[in-house]
């Protein structure tokens, strides 16, 4: 499996205005404007799995995954979860975010829960693709 549309969602979310749009209209973030100031685009990888970091001023975390690389979901997402949460802590941030990309949208309903057991400031978002510009 090659990683073509991790580097094609780092590429785009580089431009500011691909940023906001994702995590304002997409995700549906109400972050303060000033997060956009300064934030970060990464390729990092776990388990394997490659994926597209963002952190946004110093406030929010983050993940975005092709669906592809998940083969057993309830496991994998529950450790990305995990990991994000911790990662998300050692940085003194607020808020996570994982976001899967593909054609898993009954995920979202069958394992918010993983998301919701972890606290409120963590987000399961299963989307059938993202529109950037």
């Amino acid at each position: 499996m090659n990683q073509g549309k991790e580097k094609e969602w780092q590429d785009k979310l580089v431009e500011r205005s691909n940023a906001v749009f994702l995590v304002r209209k997409i995700l549906g973030c109400t972050c303060p404007e000033e997060i956009f100031d300064h934030y970060q685009v990464q390729h990092n990888v776990f388990e394997a799995i490659p994926m597209v970091q963002l952190i946004m001023g110093n406030r929010l975390l983050v993940w975005i995954v092709d669906a592809a690389w998940i083969v057993e979901p309830g496991q994998t997402l529950l450790r990305l979860l995990e990991q994000g949460l911790a990662e998300r802590e050692s940085r003194g941030l607020n808020r996570f975010r994982l976001v899967v990309v593909g054609e898993s949208l009954s995920w979202e309903k069958e394992w918010a829960h993983l998301a919701e057991g972890l606290g409120p400031k963590i987000h399961l978002h299963v989307l059938p693709e993202i529109n950037l510009s």
